[in-house]
């Protein structure tokens, strides 16, 4: 049997879930999922100035066209920090959106790193759910209940940190 990377079934989740655009900015700990949106194709890429900046851009385009899911992407540390902004303006209209941080390797992690911040801790407050995914097995499964969360009672915007 053919075996899939995680990050790839991540993509085709995506996918079959409708989005077709995505906003953000690469970095080393999310490199691996620009590089499965390019294998798969399908979602475009829009490069923004800076992460708050993609945050903000997801949420309008979620507000363009009923059914649009705006995804924002962001490496790991202080770019996950910069969406809050965007992660609850999208909370307070119940927006649903879709951010995806990356995260520093697992060794790094609560070591006061400065790349390793506890993402999922901080936009507790302002998403309906976040999650560290620390299995890559857990990947399909995040992605899946990410968009269950984000469309079921009140919209609103979730978090995935990989």
């Amino acid at each position: 049997m053919a075996k899939m990377r995680a990050i790839d079934a991540a993509v085709l989740v995506m996918r079959r879930e409708g989005v077709n655009t995505a906003f953000g900015i690469p970095g080393a700990a999310i490199n691996p999922l620009y590089s499965a949106l390019k294998k798969i194709g399908g979602i475009d890429h829009v490069l923004a100035r800076h992460v708050e900046g993609a945050s903000h851009m997801a949420e309008g385009y979620t507000r363009t066209k009923a059914g649009n899911i705006g995804v924002c992407i962001g490496t790991s540390g202080p770019a996950g920090t910069d969406m809050v902004t965007g992660l609850y303006s999208a909370s307070a209209d119940s927006i649903p959106i879709l951010c995806i941080t990356g995260q520093a390797p697992r060794a790094r992690m609560h070591k006061e790193d400065f790349q390793a911040v506890d993402i999922t801790s901080i936009v507790k407050p302002v998403t309906k759910w976040a999650t560290t995914v620390m299995e890559p097995g857990q990947v399909p499964y995040a992605f899946q209940k990410a968009f269950y969360e984000m469309r079921s009672g009140r919209p609103g915007p979730v978090l995935i940190d990989l």
